[in-house]
């Protein structure tokens, strides 16, 4: 039944539809249960009025924040900034794209230097194999020979050890041979040797005891001949003492016949200091005969001893 109530029903439905709310089930049963739809506007525009304040706040700073926009959208020297801001940044990452580009070429030759010496050292290594082959290779062979060699030597060594050891067999046999006839000659001969050796050694043992007699009289003599000597010097110091003695008191008595003269009279002076001269020079002769004496037997302890004896 087409009339105003099912008319706002309609329109209300089509309004929550339209406002993107689902409809429930139950909706259309609640809006047939309302029967007084004046009193609900009312009771609804009491909300809304008392929203509208509220409303308005949220409406005119949503107008502030677009005027703020608008404004910044045609404010030139922002957009200069912005600009530049932008075209430094795009710079920026330009450079940081060549820095990545360069880091990228650098490490594509690196890796493509790597697997160049990875492959030359592959192919050295493959080389390196092979001439390792041929070398084991070689080194068998000659194994092989060494150890034919080997044998053929060992062969050889066998042979000459044979005959060496029969060889030494029989000259071993004539030593011993040589050796029996020789101890039976010295055998034959001892007895006679023995004798001889014996003779000998007596005469010998004579001899020595001979020469340890003339030697102990040699050393007898020695030793009387020394101690004649150190008397004999000992006697020449004691000359040389009393002669150093008398020839001090001869120089006291010139000194004092001197001085007696010297008071007395020139020609006794010189009678006197004649004298005093003379017997200076027997003295000092004298002396340096006693002196070479004492000298001589120093050099020679035996020569006095001997002359005596």
């Amino acid at each position: 039944m087409h009339n105003k109530g099912n008319a706002w029903k309609e329109r209300r439905r089509l309004a929550t539809v339209g406002a993107g709310q689902a409809e429930s089930p139950g909706a259309a049963g609640d809006e047939e249960g309302v029967t007084a739809p004046v009193s609900m506007a009312r009771a609804t525009l009491g909300v809304q009025l008392e929203e509208l304040p509220r409303r308005l706040a949220e409406l005119r700073g949503f107008l502030e924040a677009v005027t703020e926009t608008v404004t910044s959208v045609t404010d030139v020297e922002a957009a200069a900034a912005e600009v530049d801001q932008a075209h430094a940044e795009a710079l920026a990452k330009v450079a940081e794209a060549d820095r990545l580009r360069g880091d990228e070429e650098r490490r594509r030759r690196d890796a493509e230097a790597r697997a160049s010496e990875h492959q030359q050292a592959r192919e050295e290594a493959d080389a390196a194999a092979e001439d390792a082959y041929a070398e084991l290779a070689r080194i068998q062979t000659e194994a092989a020979e060494a150890r034919a060699e080997l044998e053929r030597i060992q062969a050889d060594a066998a042979e000459r050890i044979a005959a060496a050891e029969t060889d030494a067999s029989r000259r071993i046999g004539a030593a011993q041979e040589e050796a029996r006839k020789a101890i039976e000659e010295i055998r034959g001969r001892t007895a006679t040797e023995i004798a001889e050796v014996k003779a000998s050694a007596a005469q010998q043992v004579d001899a020595a005891q001979e020469a340890a007699a003339e030697a102990q009289v040699a050393q007898t003599r020695a030793e009387t001949q020394t101690a004649a000597a150190q008397t004999s010097a000992q006697e020449a110091r004691e000359d040389v003492d009393r002669l150093r003695g008398e020839l001090a008191d001869l120089r006291t008595e010139v000194r004092t016949d001197r001085e007696q003269a010297r008071a007395d009279h020139a020609a006794q002076l010189a009678e006197a200091r004649q004298s005093a001269s003379e017997r200076v020079d027997a003295l000092t002769t004298a002396l340096r005969a006693a002196e070479q004496t004492i000298e001589e037997l120093r050099r020679h302890p035996g020569g006095g001893g001997a002359a005596t004896v």
